[in-house]
């Protein structure tokens, strides 16, 4: 009879292999929720519309700073998210609420200014305002989950 060696695996490289597996999976969440926020808006109704005047390539040129900017962005937030937070599903989800809170910020102020923002007609003055959404919402989004971790973190006074 032959016996093989016990083999036990490494928790060292289990743990680092699951704070992998959960900073992937946020930051797929990342991407859901940038597109998710551009989504919804959009079904119910509410979203704000900045003028085109140079039509397709207005449009191309906000979809590349959407696809190569905003989505990447949230991405690399979310493994954030997911890599600071490991193990701690309470400060997981105080982050992500706090990045749901200032994409909401930006997307209500939006919509607040969309008087203003529906007379951008001059030449790219509309793209430089979607240019400034897209970079508040990533701004606000790590500001809000900055705010939560850190208030997180806080230790709480005990009574």
């Amino acid at each position: 009879m032959v016996g093989f060696q016990r083999c036990d695996k490494s928790p060292l490289l289990a743990h680092r292999m699951n704070k992998l597996i959960v900073s992937l999976g946020s930051s797929v969440l990342g991407l859901v929720v940038s597109l998710a926020f551009v989504w919804l808006p959009r079904t119910l109704g509410v979203s704000v519309t900045f003028p085109s005047p140079g039509g397709e390539d207005d449009f191309s040129l906000r979809i590349l700073w959407f696809l190569f900017f905003v989505c990447p962005a949230l991405m690399a937030i979310g493994a954030w998210i997911g890599y600071t937070s490991f193990a701690n599903v309470r400060r997981w989800l105080s982050m992500w609420a706090g990045v749901l809170v200032g994409t909401a910020f930006v997307f209500g102020a939006a919509r607040l200014l969309r008087g203003q923002i529906a007379m951008l007609s001059g030449d790219g003055s509309a793209n430089y305002g979607v240019l400034g959404f897209y970079v508040s919402w990533v701004v606000a989004s790590s500001v809000g989950a900055l705010a939560a971790r850190r208030l997180d973190s806080n230790p709480r006074p005990s009574v």
